[in-house]
């Protein structure tokens, strides 16, 4: 699909997004729809059955929620176990406030996951206003670039799990889509925007792919 196709669709899903209530449960669901639609487009059939949004997946300290998860069984008899998960969230208010707790919300659920499942790819998408308001008040010009500057090296430096560094709480990749609420349409950088979405889910079906290659043999032979 061109990539101008797709910045229709990640502009309607962003609308959608934005039009949810903010306590909404679901507020990412249209995000995750987007995600899980071209994530079909990489995995092999088999495995779309077990992509499902919103998947439930035990942690070391508590169970946990995830936006997108493929939890596909081991073998015969074996218990179903997390292959790959994303987790979604937005900073759409208090943006000075929200990002510190952003990545140390993301090191602390990432963490608990890894522990008991060591093996486990993890993708991160997060959406940035950058008309976020603080305490009521829209931001002036582009005073948010620095902060989102700040959290953008802090998931940088995150994003590092390949050999030999393997510590729990990095990830294998993230998307940051940039957004300003103060225009229409607010999508920032559309064209760049959904191609670094598509190497972002292209570095995590290659990571699965490498770590565990028995996933994708052709079921049907």
């Amino acid at each position: 699909m061109e990539l101008t196709a797709l910045v229709h669709e990640l502009e309607e899903a962003l609308q959608h997004m934005l039009g949810s209530a903010v306590t909404s449960s679901g507020r990412q669901n249209p995000l995750a729809d987007y995600i899980l639609k071209r994530l079909s487009q990489r995995l092999p059939p088999h495995l779309l059955p077990y992509v499902q949004r919103e998947t439930r997946v035990p942690g070391l300290a508590r169970e946990k929620s995830w936006d997108l998860g493929l939890v596909y069984p081991g073998g015969k008899g074996s218990l179903k176990k997390p292959r790959m998960l994303i987790s979604l969230k937005s900073i759409l208010a208090n943006p000075s406030g929200s990002w510190p707790n952003r990545l140390d919300d993301l090191v602390g659920e990432v963490s608990s996951v890894q522990m008991l499942f060591p093996e486990v790819v993890v993708g991160y998408g997060v959406v940035l206003d950058h008309g976020a308001p603080t305490k009521g008040k829209r931001p002036i010009g582009d005073e948010l670039e620095v902060l989102y500057k700040r959290f953008k090296n802090g998931l940088a430096a995150l994003a590092k799990r390949e050999p030999p560094l393997w510590a729990q709480g990095l990830i294998e990749g993230y998307w940051v889509v940039e957004i300003d609420t103060r225009r229409q349409p607010a999508l920032l950088d559309p064209l760049e925007t959904v191609k670094r979405g598509e190497d972002f889910l292209d570095a995590l079906v290659n990571a699965l792919r490498q770590r565990e290659p028995l996933l994708f043999l052709d079921k049907s032979e």
